[in-house]
């Protein structure tokens, strides 16, 4: 079961992680408002579950689809652009660090 929970994570970022790269850059500022919170959105649930630590799951799936992306296309251009909103993602990218650390540490604690 734990291997399926964290498949599903994994699978999970990856989805929100290409939906945050198509939707960034739309009707600004709410393609980036709506990526970020979609991205962060999901984090904070699986943080508040009663497994955590599938938070981290969900993060490397997101950058996964992050690295892809910045690597670059066949044709020489970039699916996150050197502007704004490319930078903003890329922000969110280094919060989503932090939620995956905290997740590792063993996320929230109940006595």
């Amino acid at each position: 079961m734990t291997v399926l929970r964290h498949g599903a994570a994994l699978l999970l970022g990856a989805v929100v992680g290409v939906a945050a790269v198509v939707v960034h850059r739309s009707v600004l500022p709410l393609g980036l408002l709506l990526a970020l919170a979609a991205t962060f959105g999901t984090a904070w649930w699986f943080l508040r579950s009663s497994r955590p630590r599938t938070a981290a799951t969900y993060a490397a799936g997101w950058f996964v689809v992050l690295l892809v992306v910045l690597l670059g296309r066949p044709e020489g251009d970039y699916a996150v652009a050197a502007d704004t909103p490319g930078f903003a993602l890329l922000a969110g990218g280094l919060v989503l660090v932090v939620v995956a650390l905290v997740a590792l540490a063993g996320g929230r604690r109940t006595p």
